[in-house]
């Protein structure tokens, strides 16, 4: 009966001795999880925040051309302004001058006339 006894302890023994392996190789397992868990985590973020930095970076430059661009708009609405006056003066001196042409003819055909 001793042998028997001896070698139900002896696998009892061994069957500790795996499940303790087993145990030992789930924690690892888990540890190895999440190191591995915590580095993805590590790295979502720093893409998370190079991709938010790519995008203020844009913003500013987006920015700073608007800004551009109505500065350049404002620039030729002035030039326009201002050519639109001087083409105003221009049409009302091209009026007198037409005018002031029209009574010079006028004279010319009255004084052929009376000749």
């Amino acid at each position: 009966m001793g042998s028997l006894s001896g070698t139900s302890s002896g696998a009892s023994t061994v069957t500790q001795v795996s499940e303790e392996l087993q145990a030992l190789l789930m924690e690892e397992r888990k540890r190895k999880r999440k190191v591995s868990n915590r580095e993805s985590a590590r790295r979502s973020r720093m893409r998370k925040k190079k991709h938010l930095d790519d995008l203020t970076g844009e913003l500013t430059q987006l920015r700073e051309d608007n800004h551009q661009i109505i500065m350049s708009l404002n620039i030729t609405s002035q030039r326009y302004l201002h050519v639109e006056a001087e083409n105003s003066v221009l049409r009302a001196q091209t009026n007198e001058l037409s005018c002031r042409l029209q009574s010079l003819e006028d004279i010319i055909t009255f004084l052929q006339w009376k000749q």
